[in-house]
């Protein structure tokens, strides 16, 4: 604690602010500048969350409101009498209608069991494929007893390419290693989808020991176990619509997409059949499509907002003496006008609004209709709302019911012809692929500029990113200036102390003089 004045009379603590006064302010100004950074790094992140979050819920294809889901257009819901044996699924563009469905027989894989006993006794396995493979897995050394260790031996005998068309696992309820190709049917790339497993011991001689042939090679005795043979199947179905026309399907999938309806045979029918009943309803892909232009809308709002604010140069961050003397009411209003307009406007926050206002208003080449036309149009109000959609719900409605499959392509449309120009497959792309591969590009792979520039919260770029370095040297830099003020500080003191006994050594000589005249 440090009191001095006391023998000078000098306000010691109004005269170091006062001396201080002039390297305290560029302390404060060099944090002002750091905050403001801060600042335009937190609403960099804002735009990147904003536009990450928009991203995830309409084009990840893993989340129930993509709208890059072809099942999401559906304007027809289908009820079965028995969904355990036959479901449909109505995909854009069906028609509302009834079918009759009998299934004879469902696509199955090629399937075998090794029993637990035979695996016991078998010290090699010889697998023979329809195509004229043969792979052969040396148990010898394996422990039998160890069903994790004998899949993983099976496993590793197969070639890469053979091993990709086959599960191989261990059944507790087959209580044996299954083996069974990944697809159904009969057949596999044209060839017969069957294989067969010879099982083959070898045994040492009957008095234990191993002899050793001419050739130094053990001799053994073989014995025959057993032989597995399994065959595919495929699937028989017949659907027979409500004009009486009958179609006949023999396939390797247990599904069919006729006339955009996907029927999925889950079991036989044995002879019966399953009525399937067809009713339009829009509701659902109306609400999605409805719902994804409402979010658009709130972040192209939140884009002009950021580019469009103008700034008022004379709202800096507030010191620490200044919000001393402020309300936290009056701190936050403050805080409010300093982040007004930081991003104004700014390059990268621009290019994306611009990019995708472009996507959402160029037409769809090969498309039979376009955003006005289901009732999605620019809003009238080009200053405030620039870019945004009003949504006539009716006329959407409309259109889905009309031709669900048109406005799907609209949305969703994907060209597959090769030689394409960038600007013509631009413009046979649909509006939500552009936006899509828009905002992946600009904020959510990692090399996109704004991530580079503010980095994301909680990932990797946290603090390796532009900003976040720009930040960092301010903090080391007003370190280094803090240790010099508080340095002077301490200088400045002590000469005054100095001071302090100096005046208290002339009181002192004062008072004794005083003294000897008085007593004369």
């Amino acid at each position: 604690m440090r009191i001095t004045g006391l023998a000078s009379g000098l306000d010691m603590d109004q005269i170091m602010k006062e001396s201080m006064k002039p390297y305290k302010i560029r302390v404060d100004q060099k944090i002002q500048k750091k905050e403001e950074v801060e600042v335009k790094q937190k609403l960099y992140r804002e735009v990147i969350k904003d536009s990450r979050e928009f991203y995830n819920k309409y084009f990840d294809l893993a989340g129930k409101d993509s709208l890059l889901l072809s099942k999401n257009y559906s304007t027809v819901n289908f009820n079965s009498t028995d969904e355990g044996a036959v479901s449909a699924n109505g995909l854009a563009g069906a028609k509302s209608g009834n079918y009759k469905v009998s299934v004879d027989q469902i696509a199955k894989p090629a399937s075998i069991t090794i029993k637990e006993d035979d695996i016991k006794d078998t010290d090699k396995l010889t697998l023979k494929f329809g195509g004229g493979k043969t792979v052969e897995i040396d148990l010898a050394n394996v422990d039998k007893s160890d069903n994790k260790e004998i899949v993983n031996k099976i496993k590793a005998a197969f070639p890469k390419a053979d091993s990709d068309e086959f599960k191989i696992k261990y059944s507790e309820f087959s209580k044996g290693i299954v083996i069974e190709t990944k697809d159904t049917g009969a057949k596999i790339d044209g060839k017969d989808n069957t294989f067969t497993i010879d099982v083959t011991t070898y045994k040492k001689g009957a008095d234990g020991k191993v002899e050793l042939g001419p050739s130094g090679i053990p001799t053994v005795e073989k014995q025959e176990i057993g032989k597995y043979k399994s065959t595919g199947e495929d699937c028989i179905a017949k659907i027979t619509n409500s004009k009486g026309e009958v179609y006949d399907y023999t396939g390797t999938n247990n599904k069919l997409n006729l006339d955009g309806v996907e029927f999925s045979f889950n079991d036989k029918t044995n002879g019966e059949e399953v009525r399937l009943i067809g009713k339009a309803d829009v509701t659902e892909a109306k609400e999605k499509i409805v719902n994804f232009v409402k979010d658009y809308n709130k972040l192209i709002e939140k884009l002009n907002t950021v580019v469009l604010e103008k700034r008022d140069r004379s709202f800096k961050p507030l010191t620490s003496e200044q919000k001393k003397e402020m309300s936290e009411s009056e701190i936050k209003l403050w805080d409010e006008k300093v982040k007004k307009g930081q991003l104004s406007r700014d390059s990268d926050v621009s290019r994306i609004a611009n990019q995708m206002k472009r996507a959402m208003g160029a037409l769809v080449d090969g498309v039979s209709t376009n955003l006005e036309k289901i009732g999605i149009k620019p809003n009238g109000d080009y200053k405030d709302k620039n870019g945004m959609f009003t949504i006539d719900e009716s006329k959407l409605k409309a259109a889905l019911e009309e031709d669900s499959e048109a406005v799907m392509n609209l949305f969703i449309a994907s060209p597959k012809d090769k030689g394409l120009s960038d600007s013509e497959k631009y413009s046979k792309t649909g509006v939500l692929y552009r936006v899509k591969d828009i905002l992946y590009k600009e904020t959510v792979t990692v090399t996109a500029s704004i991530i580079k520039k503010a980095g994301i919260e909680g990932s990797s770029t946290a603090y390796n990113n532009e900003l976040s370095k720009t930040i960092a040297k301010h903090e080391k830099k007003i370190k280094e200036m803090e240790k010099d003020l508080a340095r002077k500080e301490q200088l400045l003191y002590s000469k005054y102390s100095k001071l302090e006994v100096a005046m208290n050594k002339y009181n002192s000589q004062q008072s004794y003089l005083a003294q000897q005249m008085g007593g004369q």
